[in-house]
């Protein structure tokens, strides 16, 4: 009876108060922004040092940002949060998942914590929406730093991620929901790194039980019936604010030839190759990200 279940209506939804109860304890908080979205927000370290804002990747959550948050907390004001439709945040009311609205959520937030100037980490998609909030408010963005980031032109003909080619279109996404498991969701992270090893139980089940959470597949299906444009190069070369770039060399979900296009775009930009190191450097090696964000924030 289970397994037919899943086969017509995909896998059995979560309790979103025992999702909260889970992952979403103290320091975590919860803000309203002004378009009604409820974000699930951290902030940490010392209030008064440089505030680092991250931004996460495409099914990914604030948590992905652990291992390189414990080791800034102490030198750093860090803050991170769950883009709509990711994590405890949840689908959005308005129901858009386009750039825009992503990128107006990011304003909101940093309007609301009130900072008015500091350093933008951006993994994957989350880099994406990190390029384009700076094109748009360089007097607030000191620094920033892309991981690994999408919205540059891609090459290589490497193959996505199954999940990925499947939400690609209709019938592919219905047959995505319905077959959706525990498994693919290891599969799908094991994909983003180049050793499977350092994939976790515990990054498993929260990957996991939040795509269960009430609304947010769907959401994420509506994302990918709409076409992100990559940006131009004449938009890249008016960004004047200092960049990092950190990516993997075995990248095959954003390959390092897309670092290297941001890296001849940007006017004042660094950019750190990661020897045996896949799409997710935060999660794979957070020593080295944290020795060179931090060292490169100290050079501004």
């Amino acid at each position: 009876m289970g397994l037919m279940r899943s086969l017509v209506f995909g896998p059995k939804l979560v309790d979103i108060e025992w999702l909260r109860r889970k992952y979403g304890s103290t320091p975590s908080q919860f803000i309203t922004l002004p378009n009604g979205v409820i974000a699930h927000l951290r902030d940490e370290g010392d209030s008064k040092a440089r505030p680092i804002v991250f931004v996460h990747g495409h099914s990914e959550d604030l948590h992905t940002w652990n291992g390189l948050v414990e080791r800034l907390i102490g030198k750093f004001r860090v803050i991170r949060f769950d883009l709509r439709r990711h994590g405890l945040t949840g689908p959005a009311p308005d129901n858009e998942y386009n750039l825009g609205s992503y990128v107006s959520d990011l304003s909101m937030i940093i309007n609301q914590i009130g900072i008015d100037g500091f350093v933008l980490v951006g993994h994957s998609m989350g880099g994406r929406i990190s390029v384009k909030y700076t094109m748009e408010n360089q007097d607030k963005v000191n620094g920033l730093v892309l991981v690994s980031a999408s919205g540059a032109p891609r090459k290589e003909n490497t193959p996505l991620p199954m999940a990925l080619r499947l939400m690609r279109n209709p019938l592919g996404r219905f047959f995505l929901k319905r077959i959706w498991s525990r498994n693919l969701a290891k599969k799908s992270l094991s994909d983003m790194v180049f050793d499977e090893s350092s994939i976790t139980d515990r990054e498993i089940d929260r990957l996991w039980e939040f795509s269960k959470y009430p609304g947010s597949m769907d959401a994420m299906f509506r994302e990918f019936t709409q076409t992100w444009d990559d940006f131009e190069p004449t938009e890249v070369e008016g960004i004047v604010t200092d960049s990092l770039l950190i990516w993997g060399e075995e990248d095959t979900i954003c390959p390092e030839s897309m670092g290297r296009w941001y890296d001849s775009q940007l006017l004042k930009s660094t950019m750190v190759g990661l020897p045996n190191i896949g799409h997710s450097p935060q999660f794979e090696c957070p020593d080295r990200c944290f020795d060179e964000i931090s060292e490169w924030i100290g050079g501004l």
